[in-house]
């Protein structure tokens, strides 16, 4: 929790003789005062400064304490209001309630009950930030085993599904090309059942490590199966560029790896189909990768191979 000494109050009073009281008690109690004469005045500070504390006379010329009161809630409900007031009227005091108002006191200022509202206020907040950041931590949590790999901490099928149909939409709206590449790693059966399962694990990890080097940092990588990986590269203006990437994912996806003294070669097979070019739906985008993949390790694996048209003759 903040201490008095930390905090920046926000005090909002036409009264000079009030405003000057205030000053007095609170300036060398807390890290910062601004001071506001009216509600108009008020908001204008409130955006520059974002206090941690306001205080608020009610009655005041251009928008009263509760109408500004009522705009900054509804701008930052969280933030903390207390207000100050002479008037003692229930229909004042419900109408604070109904504004989100946290601490109402009477005029003349008591400086140490006033100081307890703030603490006790200041404590609230805190109490409440401890369960919203315990609920955040949790919401991560749940999205990423929602959507990430635990394996490699690439996205998972389900994003892939999620992230490929957002990304035909921007596609179609923005008149670009996006291409989607399937890549398998050829042996990684063949490691698992020599080395282990932890030794697979480690090829999947620099596998991935590989690939990220090779793609920029919007282009998205998930592992779509046990030893298969997509990669949806979107804006993307021409062909060449795709071909460049081809070639440069093909490089890094085809290595040497050694672990636990143990020294083997590491191939893919890359796929790539593209949208709107090769088809026109998100169905035929993936059948077409995949088909083109498999020829890619037909033909001897380590290698990719774009999707054309004869890929279909040959399968059907």
């Amino acid at each position: 929790m903040k201490k008095l000494n930390e905090l920046t109050v926000m005090y909002v009073e036409d009264d000079l003789d009030a405003q000057e009281k205030i000053k007095m008690l609170l300036e060398d109690e807390i890290k910062e005062l601004y001071q506001a004469f009216n509600g108009k005045e008020a908001i204008n500070l409130y955006y520059e400064k974002k206090p941690d504390i306001i205080l608020t006379d009610i009655k005041m010329p251009y928008l009263d304490g509760l109408e500004m009161a009522k705009k900054i809630k509804e701008l930052d409900a969280d933030q903390p209001i207390i207000v100050i007031s002479g008037f003692d009227d229930k229909d004042i005091l419900l109408k604070s309630i109904n504004i989100g108002i946290d601490q109402f006191l009477s005029k003349p200022i008591d400086i140490e009950l006033l100081f307890n509202n703030i603490n006790n206020l200041m404590q609230k907040i805190e109490e409440k930030n401890k369960i919203v950041n315990i609920f955040e931590k949790e919401n991560k949590n749940i999205y990423r085993m929602a959507y990430y790999d635990h394996i490699t901490g690439a996205f998972n099928r389900s994003f892939f599904d999620l992230a490929l149909e957002d990304t035909i939409i921007r596609t179609k709206r923005n008149s670009y090309i996006t291409a989607l590449f399937f890549i398998d790693l050829d042996n990684l059966k063949i490691i698992n059942d020599n080395y282990g399962h932890k030794t697979g694990d480690f090829v999947l990890n620099k596998l991935v490590e590989n690939i990220k080097k090779a793609i920029r940092k919007k282009d998205i990588l998930c592992r779509i199966g046990g030893d298969e990986f997509s990669l949806i590269i979107e804006d993307i203006k021409d062909r060449e560029y795709i071909e460049m990437l081809a070639k440069r994912a093909s490089s890094m996806t085809n290595f040497v790896i050694k672990h636990d003294n143990n020294t083997f070669t590491v191939t893919c097979s890359i796929g790539i189909s593209i949208f709107p070019l090769d088809c026109s739906t998100k169905e035929d985008l993936i059948d077409y990768a995949d088909k083109a993949m498999y020829v890619a390790k037909k033909r001897g694996k380590a290698s990719f191979e774009f999707f054309k048209k004869s890929i279909i003759d040959i399968n059907e």
